[in-house]
């Protein structure tokens, strides 16, 4: 990556917010990222995935995760998967194959349905995600889920608001109508 998102990646680390946490604060070093997601996902100029948030208190106490450490998220996590399965079904893509950061790269309090004040999640926005999407240059921006979308929408990024893959809004098959839908791909068919 280069220097200015390296720079980026190191402001992200010395921001303190009151009641946020850094991953870092748990034992786990991405100090080279603005959000641990991209560490495996930082394909630039095509497709950028720009979730809510990485990781919740609770679910970072206690042992140390290895997979988290290597691959900035945890793999076998549900949510994951789908996105996973996702990305191939509708794009024929792997998730080493497009760029995947957060809107809120903060460690939230509480667990992971923790809801974060939106003005929080705009203000991270501004400060990391805008610069980090103008270095990265995507031809597209997907905005997983409606919070992501509104804070991108609120500093001016053009985004496609896409479910959350933990949206409960049925089985993967829903999820992949609902992102084809969004993208506009509705006439194409479900791929099995």
């Amino acid at each position: 990556m280069p220097n200015q998102y390296r720079d980026l990646a190191r402001k992200r680390v010395e921001t303190r917010w009151t009641g946020y946490q850094q991953p870092e604060d748990f034992g786990y070093d991405f100090r080279e990222w603005v959000s641990p997601y991209t560490k495996t996902a930082c394909r630039t100029g095509g497709i950028a995935l720009v979730l809510q948030d990485w990781a919740s208190a609770d679910g970072l106490r206690g042992k140390h995760d290895p997979d988290i450490q290597e691959y900035g998220r945890t793999p076998g996590l549900r949510t994951n998967k789908r996105l996973e399965l996702l990305l191939d079904r509708v794009f024929g893509l792997a998730l080493a194959d497009v760029y995947a950061t957060n809107a809120f790269p903060f460690i939230k309090p509480g667990g992971m349905s923790t809801a974060i004040p939106v003005g929080d999640v705009v203000r991270a926005v501004q400060l990391f995600e805008a610069a980090e999407l103008a270095m990265v240059q995507p031809t597209m921006v997907l905005a997983v889920g409606a919070l992501a979308h509104a804070a991108l929408t609120r500093v001016g990024i053009t985004s496609i608001n896409v479910p959350h893959p933990a949206a409960r809004i049925g089985n993967s098959e829903a999820h992949e109508l609902a992102w084809r839908k969004a993208l506009g791909r509705g006439d194409l068919a479900l791929t099995r």
